[in-house]
């Protein structure tokens, strides 16, 4: 059994080039929060996520003040009974935001530690049957100017596939 020996978090702020707005308010940088499980075989995994235009020091309380004592000396393997605990954890502090998020990157840190010890990319280790391809999805960045044909040089260009139809310009 690999026991969990450190459990590592941070909150990340990214200025944006380019400001943009949602109704009332402008959005000048994107918040992240980023955790390290490391177990005491020495394999590390890594889980983040977005926290908004603010909010990732409150993604990193989350999993400091509430998971953090609990990952220590726990079997790395158990994922689904780690979240399950986690979440009941979260019960009073709220099943929503920055807690779920919290939730959230440990589970995504957990399972890549548990791939990298198994010396499998993610997705062998969680039992994917296609290779070939892998469906996508995008949510926001849509509504800046030129943004849509960006994305489709990044994403599809490689492929040499255009953009599924009627999914111009973050038009669904």
């Amino acid at each position: 059994m690999t026991k969990i020996t450190k459990v590592r978090c941070c909150a990340l702020r990214i200025p944006l080039e380019v400001a943009t707005a949602f109704s009332q308010r402008a959005v000048t940088e994107r918040h992240y929060a980023i955790v390290e499980i490391e177990g005491d075989d020495g394999h590390k995994g890594i889980g983040f996520c977005y926290a908004g235009s603010a909010g990732g020091k409150l993604v990193s309380l989350a999993l400091r003040e509430l998971f953090a004592a609990k990952l220590i000396g726990q079997d790395a393997h158990r994922v689904e009974g780690l979240w399950q605990e986690m979440y009941q954890e979260a019960l009073l502090q709220g099943r929503a935001g920055a807690v779920m998020r919290a939730l959230s990157i440990v589970d995504i840190a957990l399972w890549d530690r548990n791939a990298r010890a198994a010396g499998l990319p993610l997705y062998k280790f969680l039992g994917a049957v296609r290779t070939d391809r892998v469906p996508a999805y995008a949510s926001g960045g849509y509504y800046l100017e030129g943004i849509a044909t960006t994305l489709e040089h990044l994403i599809f260009a490689p492929t040499g596939q255009a953009l599924p139809p009627g999914r111009r310009n973050g038009i669904p």
